[in-house]
C-alpha cells in the first residue's frame, strides 16, 4: 500500500482547519503564525508515527515468499541469450534491393 502521502494529506487538513479558525477568531498575525506553527509541527509528527504504524501492519500481512518456485540458473540465462545471438547472425539482410530480370 501506498502510504507515503499519508502525513502530508493529515498536515495538510488540519493546517486548514486551523487557518480558518484563526480568520473566523479574528487572531493578530503573531498568534495567526504561532498556530499554524505548532498545528503543522505536531500533525506531520501524527501523520509520520501513522505511516510507520501503517508501513509496520502491512509488512506483517503479507505472506512471506514461498521458495518453492527455482530461481533459474544463470548458466542457462546466457545460454538461451547466445543462442538468439545465433540465430538473428544466420538470417540475411541484405542493404541492397534485389534486381529481377
Amino acid at each position: 500500500m501506498n502510504t507515503k502521502p499519508i502525513p502530508i494529506i493529515i498536515t495538510l487538513a488540519a493546517a486548514f482547519i486551523s487557518c480558518i479558525m484563526s480568520i473566523v477568531q479574528d487572531v493578530s498575525f503573531a498568534v495567526f503564525v504561532t498556530r499554524f506553527a505548532v498545528v503543522v509541527f505536531i500533525f506531520m509528527t501524527l501523520g509520520t508515527i501513522i505511516k510507520m504504524v501503517l508501513d509496520y501492519s502491512f509488512k506483517v500481512m503479507e505472506p512471506p515468499e514461498t521458495m518453492d518456485e527455482e530461481t533459474p540458473d544463470i548458466s542457462s540465462i546466457m545460454a538461451d541469450d547466445e543462442i538468439e545471438e545465433t540465430e538473428s547472425d544466420t538470417e540475411d539482410y541484405s542493404p541492397e534491393p534485389e534486381e529481377g530480370n
